[in-house]
């Protein structure tokens, strides 16, 4: 503003000067005989070259004024042979009689063929700065009598009240301003620029039209601009106003997505200075598509500049923009999704800080609404608080389609784990994660991922002095409740890891089913719990340090996918060679209680405590999984119940009682490729022992039997013979007495 008071003040005194003396200037003198003397004054005051080429041509009456033919001033030392400034041809004339009633009324002003040169140094000097180093400010010492001292003041020079300007139109046909920086290495360059009005004075609207192009070479970049709009200067009031302003462009280059970009941007702006205020209304910005429509007010020009604004879009295609700025569209599962979106959003702004309001994003189905903000401008990376929340999305139709994976596995240019992968360093931006300070939340009604549906989630998000953590999570799953934190502290050298989860009430099935996209290993309800931390600078350092603890418990519920009993019976049966009938129902074991919990020690997990109680079995077990190693030492003890009910019961009634130790041993890619097979070998060799224990005891008691047999029958035998003789000897003997009697008849 006090800029605009000199210059028009200065513009009223200049020409009250030349309307008084110009008369007897044009007709005394011949304005070239000046030329050397005033190229000479420019040396003396400035030490650059003022070429005056074209004739100076004054006129006076009714019109007081000069024309200018070419002149050209020299760069600064050392900045090249181009000239810093140079004009083709310049016009200025006011008319005569209306400066006495402090009117000012000028004829089309115009100047042709602006040239100027704007470079900085590597070491930040410019080829202006020896024209900045003389000041137009007048000072003033006076004595302050109260403070015994003296005080200077700053003393802005008079300028005469205008009563009316008036000037036939402004026209500035193709200047051209070039820039270079070398201390980033950019350059610019503004060509071809032309300016255009009507008739202007003060208090009515006059029309004005600019067109340029602006290129650099070291963006890429090159754009043609045009603008236009409808101005009013009302000076009295200081308010300035600008309708239907209009700035369309055209851009090109490698810095345009897709080397091509148009834009247009329309406002209606009123300034008013004394209240130290711009509105801006009717804002609207078109590009791509994209709409955005809203308004703008800024107060306190002069202390604390604090702006506000609202803003809403139009509803677009977010598809359509990706094709607009030449990307490729990403590849969805659901090609319906990103097909339509619109915002609205409240903004205002300090020098301080800054607020994001009434954010509203609607994106198909989905609304995310919130509102976030910068306390505090200062520091590289500015303090952030945040509140956003998600209605319901299903995030699985935007991600990639699930693609088949072929029984080969993995292609052959991936590398198979253990090949040096584990080492590769994970490259965490720490330095940039110490110098954050966030403290926010997520919450989002409902949300499927990885087929996984999950609703009520609160996440809440801090970071400070180097450590991040989701804090205090928590979220409805699958009639289960989930509360965990997750920590990552890059404070020190070496990232720390830590994560706390507790589920309560969880069906294990579905949640399994759904997450895996097939059926689930376990089922059943029950509760998780772990408390494990970790540290290291990639993969293998990670797991070899982990540490901490879990439980787990699960109730009235089965094991799917492997049914022990039948495992149990087939490896019986293979042993005794009898033949067994073909497994039957679901492959699974079923138990009323499964329950285990484990420690981790610098990767090593120890777990001595599996419970698992069945119909058929009891289950126990002991060992450990090695996780830097990938391999697994454990035995899992089974003892048969032997009931006649529930998964072959009554076929094993003969082992009832037995325990059978089964060791799992082997590395993970073993395992994976036949844990089935690991169970039966390791069943076979069990109950190998047990039945060769129970085959000797067979027969030692069918022996003992055969015996006692044996022995009863011959006792009986004897028996019947000394009957048998008995009875003979009785027979002879009466036959004998018999005879005897006959003899002595």
């Amino acid at each position: 503003m006090k800029l605009l008071k000199w210059l028009l003040g200065t513009i009223a005194v200049l020409v009250l000067v030349v309307g008084v003396g110009v008369v007897a200037l044009v007709y005394l003198v011949d304005w070239n005989d000046f030329k050397d003397t005033i190229q000479n004054q420019v040396k003396k005051q400035t030490g650059r070259d003022l070429q005056i080429t074209g004739d100076l041509s004054p006129s006076v009456f009714p019109w007081a004024g000069i024309s200018i033919g070419e002149i050209s001033l020299a760069n600064a030392e050392g900045f090249g042979e181009t000239p810093f400034a140079s004009i083709d041809s310049a016009d200025v004339k006011v008319k005569l009689l209306p400066l006495i009633k402090r009117e000012i009324n000028v004829r089309t002003v115009e100047l042709e063929g602006l040239q100027l040169d704007l470079q900085r140094e590597a070491d930040g000097t410019t080829n202006w700065d020896d024209l900045l180093k003389s000041t137009t400010t007048t000072t003033t010492t006076i004595n302050d009598d109260d403070a015994n001292s003296q005080v200077t003041t700053e003393v802005e020079g008079s300028s005469a009240t205008i009563a009316a300007l008036s000037v036939g139109g402004i026209e500035i046909l193709d200047a051209n301003v070039s820039w270079r920086d070398a201390t980033t290495g950019t350059d610019a360059a503004l060509s071809g620029f032309n300016l255009r009005t009507d008739s202007i004075e003060l208090e009515k609207p006059f029309a004005l039209d600019v067109d340029f192009s602006v290129a650099s070479d070291s963006m890429d970049l090159t754009a043609d601009v045009k603008g236009s709009g409808e101005l009013m200067i009302d000076l009295d009031s200081q308010i300035y106003t600008v309708k239907a302003f209009t700035l369309s462009t055209d851009a090109r280059g490698g810095a345009v997505p897709a080397g091509e970009l148009s834009a247009t941007l329309q406002a209606d702006v009123v300034a008013m200075l004394d209240a130290q205020k711009v509105d801006v209304s009717s804002l609207k910005l078109t590009t791509l598509g994209l709409e955005l429509d809203g308004s703008l007010n800024v107060e306190n020009l002069d202390t604390e500049p604090a702006i506000t604004g609202q803003f809403a879009s139009n509803e677009f295609s977010p598809k359509q923009i990706f094709g607009k700025l030449g990307l490729e569209e990403p590849v969805t599962a659901d090609e319906s999704v990103l097909d339509k979106a619109s915002l609205t959003l409240a903004l205002s702004a300090t020098p301080d800080s800054a607020a994001l309001n009434e954010l509203s994003i609607v994106l198909d189905d989905t609304r995310f609404t919130g509102q976030a903000s910068v306390p505090s401008l200062e520091g590289a990376i500015p303090p952030v608080r945040f509140d956003f929340a998600v209605d319901a999305i299903d995030l699985d139709r935007y991600l990639p389609p699930t693609s088949e994976v072929s029984d080969e596995g993995a292609p052959a240019d991936q590398p198979a784990d253990g090949e040096g992968g584990g080492d590769v360093p994970i490259e965490l931006p720490s330095e940039m994660m110490r110098q954050l300070d966030i403290d926010g939340t997520f919450r989002v009604g409902s949300v499927k991922v990885s087929n996984l549906t999950t609703s009520d989630i609160v996440i809440p998000v801090k970071a400070s002095g180097g450590k991040l953590a989701l804090q205090n999570m928590q979220a409805q799953l699958y009639e289960g409740l989930f509360n965990g934190t997750t920590r990552l502290d890059v404070a020190g050298e070496t990232p720390v890891y830590g994560v706390q989860l507790q589920l309560d009430g969880i069906q294990a099935d579905p949640l399994l089913s759904d997450l895996l996209q097939k059926d689930s290993f376990l089922s059943g309800g029950g509760a998780v719990a772990a408390d494990i931390t970790s540290r290291g600078n990639t993969v293998n350092q990670i797991m070899a340090g982990l540490n901490g603890q879990f439980n787990t418990a699960f109730s009235d519920g089965s094991i799917n996918g492997i049914n022990l009993g039948y495992q149990i019976r087939r490896a019986k049966a293979a042993l005794s060679g009898q033949s067994l009938p073909a497994e039957e129902g679901a492959v699974k074991t079923d138990f009323s209680s499964l329950a285990v919990s484990g420690t981790f020690t610098d990767g090593i997990m120890q777990s001595d405590d599996l419970d698992m109680r069945s119909p058929l079995l009891r289950l126990g077990g002991e060992g450990s999984v090695d996780l830097p190693a990938e391999s697994v030492d454990y035995t899992l003890t089974t003892l048969i119940t032997g009931t006649a009910q529930g998964q072959g019961g009554a076929d094993l009634a003969s082992l009832k009682g037995v325990q059978l130790d089964i060791p799992i041993r082997g590395t993970f890619d073993e395992l994976a490729a036949n844990f089935a097979g690991v169970i039966l070998s390791g069943m076979k060799d069990n109950i190998t022992g047990n039945l060769k224990n129970q085959a000797k005891a067979l027969a030692d008691e069918k022996a003992a039997e055969l015996k006692a047999q044996a022995d009863e029958l011959k006792a009986a035998k004897e028996a019947e013979l000394k009957e048998k003789a008995e009875e003979v000897t009785s027979e002879a003997v009466e036959k004998a007495r018999d005879k005897l009697k006959g003899l002595f008849k």
